[in-house]
């Protein structure tokens, strides 16, 4: 769930005695660095009362797309969620957000500047994830998602396109 919300530019809501305090979803998650213990920005007593996604023109045509090994309830290899207007065959609107690369969900906001006013075609989407993905610091045993991640994105932006949506897909076996 955390791939689409990242997306969506969600909103995470919390109350605590200290009052209401809201979190943008791309702030939500933390890296690593000095304290690998903690996964969120959540404060000491903070509990969440709402995750609130704005609404989004774009996010009328918008899919979300998890690769795994298994048809079952695995782990994504990579995840893509994506919303996308087009218009005139034109890219007006995406967004895009990546799972499974990073140690929280990844906001592609360089493959979404690229595309922006761009032709709405495979070359042009292949050049966005080529770029957003040119900086990826990758190991022996995960640089198979790099490709993985770059196919993905033109697929879902592809079947965007054309229309397509996760719920006609559904009966299509394994995403």
């Amino acid at each position: 769930m955390c791939v689409p919300l990242a997306a969506l530019d969600a909103v995470v809501v919390t109350a605590s005695q200290q009052g209401e305090r809201r979190i943008p979803f791309a702030e939500f998650h933390r890296l690593p660095g000095e304290t690998p213990h903690l996964d969120t920005n959540l404060r000491a007593g903070e509990l969440i009362t709402a995750v609130e996604i704005p609404p989004l023109p774009t996010a009328a045509r918008s899919t979300y797309r998890k690769v795994r090994e298994r048809s079952s309830y695995a782990f994504a290899l990579v995840s893509v969620a994506a919303t996308l207007q087009v218009e005139g065959g034109q890219v007006k609107e995406v967004r895009l957000a990546f799972g499974g690369c990073a140690h929280k969900p990844w906001r592609a906001q360089q493959a979404e500047a690229y595309l922006t006013g761009q032709p709405a075609t495979a070359e042009h989407f292949r050049a966005a994830a080529e770029a957003e993905l040119a900086g990826a610091r990758v190991g022996q045993e995960n640089a198979f998602k790099v490709p993985m991640l770059r196919n993905t994105v033109i697929s879902v932006l592809e079947e965007l396109v054309q229309g397509r949506s996760a719920e006609r897909r559904a009966g299509e076996g394994n995403a």
